[in-house]
């Protein structure tokens, strides 16, 4: 029989708009642990100014649980759904939420910066079909869908690719020598 705190490991879950702090309290109610880190912010309203702690990630929150956990907290209203990449719930080290805990003693000096890959960045694809790894080229968005533009300059056209985001990397304009460095 397993107990309670066994296998269980940080997974990231998708809130409706401006829930996750209701959230939070219903499944720290439900004895789960969960974390959704905050930012202090100073917001404008017509006859005052406030600072207002609000979610550092917009929509998200983390809860610490085990395969029954994770069901539970799928029940609790406001949660949409259990974050997923390359169809396994999305995992996160320890180390990652005792980073985000240590931040939030500080929540006026945080903000959030996009990992993603910007539009004119150049790219190679790295997972996905085996086919497509080692493909090079140029990041493009057409109507919110991201792609890789493999150019074909010859004939002024362009091949584009639609890839997750999580399956490019970044590629170094200029190697490092000892000269450029």
């Amino acid at each position: 029989m397993s107990k309670r705190g066994e296998n269980r490991m940080w997974r990231v879950f998708y809130t409706r708009a401006r829930a996750e702090k209701k959230c939070e309290q219903r499944l720290s109610d439900r004895r789960i642990d969960v974390l959704v880190p905050k930012k202090r912010e100073v917001r404008q309203w017509s006859d005052r100014k406030k600072e207002v702690e609000v979610p550092l990630f917009r929509n998200y929150l983390f809860a610490r649980v085990n395969e029954k956990d994770r069901l539970r907290v799928l029940e609790t209203t406001g949660v949409v759904r259990c974050v997923h990449f390359h169809g396994e719930p999305a995992r996160l080290r320890d180390e990652t939420i005792e980073q985000l805990k240590t931040t939030q003693s500080a929540p006026d000096r945080l903000s959030v910066v996009d990992l993603r890959p910007q539009v004119g960045e150049t790219v190679t694809i790295t997972d996905g079909p085996e086919s497509l790894r080692g493909l090079t080229g140029e990041v493009r968005e057409h109507r919110g869908q991201t792609a890789v533009l493999v150019r074909v300059d010859a004939i002024r056209q362009a091949v584009k690719v639609e890839v997750p985001a999580d399956w490019v990397t970044a590629v170094d304009d200029a190697p490092r020598t000892a000269r450029n460095v």
